[in-house]
């Protein structure tokens, strides 16, 4: 006897990305020179990192570049700094602040610009700025906090020069940006040891900034920069005890998500990525090369089910879950 099945079929949902099983870590190519102590340009298919610490007493000046696949060197910055704060993208990147290496230590208030192939110097900043958050574009960048002395300043950068931005309520420093200059998120402080102004997170619109709710785990010199938006961003590691805690908030709370393969702190994050798609990379104790991405498949109800079916229109296969392995249909 017929069924409707049997004559209609079923329908087989279609999806730009394959389901995930849940939100994870995966591991990636390591870097090629292992550092900590920097900030990262770009997002986890097209990222930088560049300088750092690279021994007890060295600094670098090496880039190095990720394209989904390895890492590959690229050219090395004018000079090795530490300590400085990143935001942008591979083609369209900012490296601001930072620490000299010897024989003329020192907080810096230069900025570099980095266009995928070359470094020019842009406009210099108000104040001798490291260990702060940072995050925006090239052409609209925003440094946050930072040393000396845990300041409430930020300033914002409009791809030529610098100039005020708001007071954050609470002086930081380590502390991590997140978001635009006109939407913008920090959280953190280098005196994580108890509920407080460090674990507190603050907003900005552009003019103000406004104190919104605590993490979960207090932190200082989490990956820099943190990903996604003010409204959907990850924190990722940490100090005290090179922490593998990871957050995400969702512009009100934070919630706890799944931890990082290993922990670390001072490494170097992928501001630009959406929260669901993080690069993490480098970073202490000593001079990390280990690479992971976080992923969240962003389409609504793609979770992994034994049996499912859908069809993935990026590759345009067919394909279904045996509760082990995503197989991909084949027509023989």
């Amino acid at each position: 006897m017929a069924t409707y099945k049997g004559i209609k079929g079923f329908k087989v949902q279609t999806l730009a990305a394959d389901p995930v099983a849940t939100a994870a870590w995966a591991s990636a190519p390591a870097l090629n020179t292992g550092r900590n102590a920097g900030a990262g340009i770009g997002i986890a298919t097209a990222a930088v990192a560049a300088a750092g610490a690279n021994s007890p007493t060295g600094y670098t000046s090496n880039v190095e570049e990720y394209n989904g696949t390895a890492w590959s060197e690229d050219t090395n910055m004018p000079t090795p700094i530490t300590g400085f704060s990143a935001c942008g993208i591979l083609t369209a990147g900012l490296i601001f602040g930072g620490y000299n290496a010897p024989p003329l230590p020192g907080n810096r208030d230069e900025t570099e610009e980095y266009d995928g192939t070359t470094w020019t110097g842009g406009g210099t900043m108000p104040r001798l700025f490291t260990e702060g958050g940072g995050c925006g574009t090239q052409g609209a960048g925003l440094a946050i906090c930072g040393n000396p002395g845990a300041t409430t300043t930020s300033e914002e950068y409009n791809g030529t020069s610098w100039a005020s931005g708001g007071t954050v309520n609470n002086g930081r420093e380590r502390n991590c940006g997140i978001g635009t200059q006109t939407a913008a998120m920090t959280c953190g402080d280098n005196v994580p040891t108890g509920p407080g102004a460090g674990w507190l997170a603050e907003e900005y619109n552009g003019t103000s900034w406004t104190n919104g709710n605590e993490m979960n785990t207090g932190r200082d010199a989490s990956a820099s920069p943190g990903g996604g938006t003010q409204t959907a961003g990850i924190i990722a590691t940490g100090n005290p005890g090179n922490k593998d805690a990871v957050e995400t908030y969702d512009g009100t709370s934070f919630s706890t998500a799944t931890a990082m393969p290993a922990g670390r702190s001072e490494a170097y994050g992928t501001g630009s990525s959406p929260a669901g798609n993080y690069l993490v990379t480098g970073g202490a104790p000593g001079y990390l090369t280990t690479t992971f991405i976080y992923n969240e498949n962003s389409e609504p109800n793609t979770f992994l089910n034994e049996g499912q079916v859908w069809y993935n229109s990026t590759g345009g296969t067919l394909k279904f879950y045996n509760g082990t392995t995503v197989k991909t249909v084949t027509v023989s």
